[in-house]
This record gives C-alpha cells, sequence and structure tokens, in this order.
C-alpha cells in the first residue's frame, strides 16, 4: 500500500510520462492534420531513447515495494532494539518505553497513509522540576566578606532583627567599602553574625600634633573607668616613644615591639597598673614599632585578637600623626576620642586626622576634647572654628565631649608617675576627665566583628 507523498509521485510521474507523449505526438503529426495511430508511442524519440509508459510503472511501483520492505525491516529491528512494539500499518498508537533513561515517552498515532520511522531520538524528557520554596539560614554561614558568593546566592534569606533594623545598635567602624554601617554608623550584620558580646568595647585615643595631652587623658580614662567596676586594658600604641607607663609608675620587662616578634604572648607582656588597669606597653626607642610592615602589623594585630575576650573596655593611646598603624585602628575602629589644643597648628593637625579617619571608615564615631583650654570662652572658640571647617569642605563634624581646662594639678601628677584620677582627684581637670568617661558612644564601642578581626582586613 503506497502512502499519500508515494502516491502523488507515482501520480506526477504518469502526468510527466503524458506530457511528453503528447508533446512526441504533436512534433510527429503530419501537416495534413491527420490522426496518429498509437504506435506512433512507440516510435523511436529524437534522442534514440526507447519510452514504454508500461514498463516505467512497473518498474517504479518494484521499487516502491521494496522501499516498503526496507521500512518494515527497519522498524523491526527498531521494536527488537527498544524491547516493545512498534507502531504498525493498521493505525494503532503505541506507548514506548525507553529503558535507558527509565522514562515513558508520549503515544504516537500513526495513519494508514504514513508510515513513521522509529527513532530514538524522539523521546521526550520531562522538563525538569524547579522549587520556589527559599532555604532559610538557621545556622552559623561564612561572613560575605569571606565569600561573597554565599551572600548573592539563590535561596538565602537574612534574618531579621528589630533592633538591628531600628539602627540602635553602633557601627563597627570597618572600611567604608565593607558595608557593616549605614548612614547613621548603625551595624549591619551579615546572616550568621550577631553581636559580639563577649567581645571588649575598644575605642582608640589620638591628636594630629603632639604634645596636646593626649596620653594624660588616655591614662586617667583609664583609671575612671576601672573604677566603674569594668576591667580595663589600656595598649600604648605610640612609635617608638611611649610614655604611658611613666605616668602609671610602671616598669613592665615586655611591650608591643616585644609581642610583635613573638618573644613572647600578649597576656605575658601584660603589667598590672593602679586601680586594676591592665597595661600593654608600646616601644620605647624600638625601630621596628617606628615603621612596622604590613605582615609584622598583622602578626601583632593575630596575637592581640585574644585579649578582647578578657576584657570589657580596651582604650588604644595612639602617637601623634597619621602612622601606618593608626590608620589601619581607625579603619578598624567605631569610636574615636579625637584631642586637640586651642592653637591653630594643634586645630589644624586635629582636622587633617579627622578627614583621614572618615575617608577610611564613614561609619567611625569621633568625639573632640579640647584640653588644656584657659576657659571656656576660647574652648568654645576653638570648637567653633573646628567645626565650620569641618562643615564646609567635608560636610559633617564631630561631637563636641567637652573641654579640659589648665590645671597645675596635672603636670605635679606627671612629675609624681601617678594619675592625676588618684593622687588629685578633687581636681578641675579630673572633673572634666570624668565628664569625657560619660560619653555615650564609649558603652556601644562593640561591633559584630571582633576589632583585630577588621583591622587585620584593613591591611589588605
Amino acid at each position: 500500500m503506497l502512502n499519500r507523498f508515494q502516491f502523488a509521485r507515482l501520480r506526477g510521474f504518469r502526468r510527466g510520462k503524458k506530457k511528453d507523449r503528447s508533446t512526441d505526438a504533436s512534433a510527429a503529426r503530419p501537416a495534413t492534420g491527420a490522426s496518429v495511430d498509437v504506435a506512433t508511442r512507440e516510435a523511436p524519440a529524437r534522442d534514440g531513447e526507447i519510452r514504454d509508459s508500461w514498463n516505467d510503472e512497473d518498474r517504479v511501483a518494484r521499487l516502491l515495494e521494496r522501499r516498503a520492505a526496507a521500512q518494515d525491516a527497519e522498524r523491526e529491528a527498531a521494536r527488537q532494539r527498544m524491547g516493545g512494539a512498534a507502531p504498525g500499518r493498521d493505525g494503532s498508537a503505541d506507548r514506548r518505553v525507553d529503558p535507558a533513561e527509565g522514562r515513558r515517552a508520549a503515544p504516537r498515532a500513526t495513519s494508514t497513509h504514513a508510515v513513521d520511522r522509529v527513532d530514538a531520538r524522539t523521546t521526550t524528557a520531562p522538563a525538569p522540576r524547579t522549587s520556589t520554596r527559599s532555604v532559610d539560614v538557621t545556622g552559623p554561614v561564612p561572613d560575605a566578606l569571606d565569600d561573597p558568593k554565599l551572600l548573592n546566592g539563590p535561596g538565602l534569606q537574612r534574618p531579621t532583627d528589630p533592633q538591628r533594623d531600628s539602627g540602635a545598635t553602633h557601627g563597627s567602624g570597618l572600611l567604608a567599602a565593607s558595608g557593616l554601617l549605614d548612614e547613621r554608623g548603625a551595624t549591619v550584620e551579615r546572616p550568621g553574625r550577631s553581636t559580639a558580646t563577649g567581645s571588649a568595647r575598644v575605642v582608640c585615643i589620638a591628636s594630629g600634633k603632639g604634645g596636646t595631652g593626649k596620653s594624660v587623658l588616655a591614662t586617667n580614662l583609664a583609671l575612671i573607668r576601672a573604677r566603674r567596676g569594668e576591667r580595663v586594658l589600656l595598649v600604648d600604641f605610640d612609635a617608638g616613644l611611649a610614655n604611658d607607663h611613666l605616668l602609671l609608675g610602671l616598669a613592665p620587662p615586655f611591650d608591643v615591639g616585644h609581642v610583635m616578634t613573638g618573644e613572647v604572648s600578649a597576656h605575658e607582656a601584660l603589667v598590672e597598673g593602679p586601680g586594676g588597669i591592665k597595661l600593654l606597653a608600646g616601644g620605647v626607642g624600638r625601630q621596628a614599632m617606628i615603621d612596622p610592615t604590613r605582615r609584622e602589623l598583622d602578626r601583632l594585630f593575630k596575637a592581640l585578637a585574644p585579649l578582647e575576650s578578657e576584657f570589657d573596655l580596651i582604650l588604644i593611646d595612639h602617637g601623634a600623626g597619621l602612622s601606618y598603624s593608626t590608620v589601619a585602628h581607625l579603619a578598624a575602629t567605631s569610636t574615636l576620642i579625637l584631642v586637640t589644643n586651642h592653637e591653630v597648628t594643634a586645630l589644624s593637625d586635629g582636622y587633617a586626622l579627622y578627614k583621614r579617619a572618615h575617608m577610611v571608615n564613614h561609619g567611625i564615631r569621633v568625639g573632640l576634647v579640647v584640653n588644656r583650654a584657659p576657659d571656656e570662652t576660647i574652648a568654645r572658640g576653638a570648637w567653633e572654628r573646628f567645626r565650620g571647617a569641618a562643615h564646609k569642605f567635608l560636610g559633617h563634624t564631630p561631637e563636641l565631649i567637652g573641654w579640659v581646662p589648665v590645671d597645675p594639678a596635672i603636670p605635679q601628677a606627671v612629675q609624681m608617675r601617678s594619675p592625676a584620677a588618684l593622687s588629685f582627684p578633687g581636681c578641675d581637670a579630673v572633673h572634666a576627665l570624668e565628664r569625657v568617661a560619660d560619653w555615650g558612644p564609649i558603652e556601644h564601642a562593640r561591633s559584630a566583628t571582633p576589632f583585630y578581626e577588621r583591622a587585620r582586613r584593613a591591611l589588605r
């Protein structure tokens, strides 16, 4: 039985033969118009070819029969190869199963005029199933800074924290590019990271110009906070010109330089001072502390990291200027106390330090202390000049913590190698220092990521 394509081909072949015969007959017809006998059809053509329509039709029929037999054999071979029944010529439908893939193919119907070729490639696989459920992160996951692809991965949901979303917690002070702070300085925690309540609050104390009385403020501030029941650590990070141990009347055998070289651990280098404070002395005349390399600072920060879990408050007394170690601390801290005087040189250098701090850390909280001011009017005038320049050129200003008056008790305490808060607790300077110790951001100088971990990242 012929399908429709074979039938159309055969009918076109016959029409072509009839056209050829009519053309030959018209060419051989005599001019008189007499009819041509049927025998003239079988006369030799001009090209010498003998045309016999009945013989040609028989050959086409035998060719189509052989083709149909080959298709039957191919269908039978496909049925044996696939282990199922192939669709027959009787128009019945069949469901084919692909044993290699284990999937069921859709039924295919065959027509009485069509012979379908069985091909395993026509088996359609089911579409992959997609899930719209999101994965809730309940356990700790790596920080986004360590693995940014995990945080942006599909299906991850940030855990919500109403207190964090309200901006009640102050920022961690990481680099501006880290994204851990919003514009108000509030901490933006990563998934799997909660506020590190077991780590110490870290406050940096710095000045642009030397001789502003920064170390005197740092030692007295540490003593005042320790008297309030806090475990306080004072770290003298002056670049080889440390003197906090002299102001506290101590003679430590080890300092920060020994910790950086690995001679002793950070805990072994600590000494106890008055009021129960602990001191990590700075290096005096040590070349390694004057110009440390990035690798040396990284090793030092790694050694100091365990101290965060042993104290409630860590005060870091920096040297004057903008050294490499000072900038790394500014990039990591959340709170900075900037000490200046009313002189124009001290204000100018303090402004440069404030500008640099905000360049490396947009979320830092900065409090300004005008130290050794003759009176409140001069102190207020110095503050107005500093605030005006910062607002005009930077668009933001620090907070005014207060001012400390000139007091003869301070030089006497320095000569006695005893903090004024211990030797002269009732003097005017000590009362002003107690107001500095009450500054609110000191209570919130804690962030999600430990301080020295952020400082090590800032070195990179």
